[in-house]
């Protein structure tokens, strides 16, 4: 990235200064702000997601390499890991838990059994996705925060309600750059052969779109838009005899901040 920005990078993180903490939240309000009018449940949820929910969802068949595992010090090694000054494979133990992969996920075992008309939910989540040399200064971060939105209802509901997220983001993304496009997609994680057939159903399905902003030569997906059918809601058994859909946007924070950084700074240096 040639642009500078008052931020501290590190290895697939980042770390923000006053300034743009204080854009980075006007951001996140903004984004809540979409759901004025509407009955809106906030949730909160852990860092740590256990795996039986991940082998519910299928996850552990689909997005493997992505995963960030939980694992602490054996109580037998801690002596050689402070005498070393360091922790090595030997030392660890490995939990059934997980970084959360997916703001999402947690949503749906809290939903387990009901009996759901209509719902949105909202959260505030710091995601864990391991990418291992994709991770870069553009928003691909393995730590990164998400303002979630999840729909839950009738196909209609979550269609309608997906396509005005659709709208209203653009339009918000709009006041950034003009150059800001929704299109079609499938997930990046869909990028091996076990997989390519589910790659071609999303896209053929008009389940994902993104919401993207080029940013510094590079286009950059800042939102996401996702139909799930009924992948979560049959398995968790809150479908209603598979008339009960979900979907969910997601808005990755620090990718806003960083194209209204970069575009800030181009209307500067006068080249937008």
């Amino acid at each position: 990235m040639n642009f500078q920005t008052n931020t501290l990078k590190r290895e697939g993180y980042q770390c923000l200064f006053d300034a743009e903490t204080k854009i980075f939240e006007q951001f996140d309000r903004d984004f809540i702000n979409f759901l004025e009018g509407y009955n809106v449940e906030h949730y909160t949820i852990p860092a740590m997601l256990d795996s039986g929910v991940l082998k519910r969802c299928n996850y552990f068949e689909s997005f493997p390499q992505h995963l960030s595992i939980v694992a602490t010090v054996k109580e037998d090694r801690l002596a050689d890991v402070s005498a070393r000054k360091g922790v090595e494979g030997g030392d660890i133990q490995i939990h059934n838990k997980v970084l959360t992969p997916a703001a999402c996920l947690h949503f749906y075992p809290m939903l387990e059994g009901q009996i759901i008309n209509e719902k949105i939910i909202t959260t505030r989540a710091r995601v864990y996705r391991y990418e291992g040399n994709r991770h870069n200064e553009v928003g691909r971060y393995w730590d990164y925060t998400v303002r979630e939105i999840v729909f839950v209802g009738s196909p209609e509901f979550v269609r309608n309600k997906l396509a005005e997220m659709q709208e209203k983001a653009l339009d918000y993304a709009r006041k950034i750059t003009d150059q800001a496009q929704l299109v079609s997609a499938s997930d990046v994680f869909f990028d091996n052969r076990r997989n390519a057939l589910k790659k071609k159903l999303q896209i053929a399905n008009d389940k994902k779109v993104e919401l993207i902003i080029p940013i510094d030569g590079e286009d950059v997906a800042v939102s996401s838009f996702n139909y799930h059918g009924n992948h979560f809601s049959m398995p968790f058994s809150f479908d209603n005899n598979n008339t009960i859909v979900s979907g969910c946007v997601g808005f990755g924070l620090e990718r806003w901040l960083l194209a209204k950084l970069f575009y800030d700074r181009s209307v500067e240096n006068g080249q937008e």
